[in-house]
């Protein structure tokens, strides 16, 4: 009854009023729209297999049976990351941030909307994750830093229909066209329909030069598009920009490269995407944080078990006393180590992410929904 109760809750909390804003220009405004693929065509089975769809419940039919809807996009980049956009947890004073446990991450599945239970379990058509952890730019203030690493409670499974994307590293022009992908509208307005399923468009990249000089202002942090036939529209954030034939030392033979996060667009017929490459040192650095997680817990553990070891000792031994002082001095280090694990991950993850107040005193939801 309580876990029914609290999930009827969490769906009142996380239903608002639709976000009508546009960007004008990144120069003078800080508004955007929430993107979905225009004009673009159905996916095939294994045609994005790295692109996945971070959905929030949005009712409960009965036991073991909720209404998942799409929030954002995202791109699978190894066994444990998905890249997205920051703006995507922005919403009602950074809710999901603050309860990722909420959402669920699904890769492989092509439809919009699924009826599930939300467990974790990966099967031949999808593959369902829990969110351990999310982070967000410690800087990011929309749509500057629109970047977030969400990190899956189990390993994906690579199959056909399920595949990582290697992140982009060098700051250059890309090909000019590549592909966007999302569940989105057929068109820009709120009256479109949503596309059932997922939705591929070929997308037409411009220039840095061409991006700088139409916004009025440095660009190099954003890749721009042309979206005067096909685009992206509302609910696509954060998901793939992928180019092939980059030049780019981490393109690998027969893979796309991941190059944009979908970001915003204004009314000018211009879309953005955060530059992934802009922020390869911080996507690096920021998965060295669960390497050292995983190092500090196996190194916790085998103190542990040692300090359980000589504790063993000190009970069966006639002469406690030397086996005390090592107990002693194992449970010392424990400590310590306990200690230095909670300050690495308090300051490398939980404080990565710096929520500007003053940006947030005009309230809003990111959340959109469909009659």
């Amino acid at each position: 009854m309580l876990t029914i109760v609290f999930f009827i809750i969490t769906l009142a909390h996380t239903k608002c009023e639709i976000d009508r804003r546009i960007i004008t220009t990144l120069r003078y405004s800080k508004s955007y729209v929430k993107p979905f693929v225009v004009n673009g065509k159905p996916a095939e089975v294994g045609e994005v297999p790295y692109l996945v769809s971070i959905k929030e419940p949005t009712r409960r039919l009965g036991h073991g049976r909720i209404i998942w809807r799409n929030l954002c996009g995202g791109s699978i980049i190894d066994e444990l990351r998905v890249l997205t956009a920051a703006h995507c947890f922005e919403g009602n004073h950074f809710y999901y941030y603050r309860h990722p446990e909420l959402l669920r991450i699904v890769a492989g599945n092509l439809r919009t909307d699924l009826t599930h239970s939300g467990r974790t379990e990966t099967t031949i058509i999808s593959q369902w994750r829990n969110i351990d952890r999310v982070i967000l730019h410690r800087h990011f203030n929309f749509p500057d830093n629109d970047i977030a690493l969400v990190f899956a409670n189990v390993k994906w499974s690579f199959i056909r229909n399920v595949d990582y994307i290697v992140p982009a590293s060098v700051n250059k022009d890309y090909p000019q066209t590549c592909r966007s992908a999302g569940f989105g509208r057929i068109g820009h307005q709120l009256s479109d329909m949503v596309s059932p399923s997922l939705l591929v468009a070929q997308i037409y990249v411009l220039t840095r030069w061409h991006c700088t000089k139409m916004w009025e202002m440095n660009m190099n942090s954003f890749v721009c598009t042309d979206s005067s036939v096909t685009d992206i529209s509302r609910g696509d954030s954060g998901g793939p920009l992928a180019c092939r034939g980059t030049l780019d030392p981490q393109e690998e033979n027969q893979r796309e490269l991941l190059v944009g996060v979908v970001s915003g667009k204004n009314f000018d017929k211009t879309s953005i995407y955060t530059r992934v490459s802009a922020y390869r040192d911080w996507i690096d650095r920021n998965g060295s944080v669960i390497i050292l997680h995983n190092l500090f817990v196996a190194l916790i553990t085998l103190l542990i078990v040692i300090y359980h070891f000589f504790s063993f000792q000190l009970i069966m031994s006639a002469q406690p006393s030397g086996s005390a002082t090592l107990g002693v001095i194992f449970l010392s280090v424990s400590y310590i180590f306990f200690s230095i694990y909670g300050f690495v991950l308090d300051s490398s993850v939980r404080s990565n992410v710096h929520i500007d107040k003053a940006s947030i005193a005009v309230q809003y939801c990111t959340v959109y929904y469909t009659d």
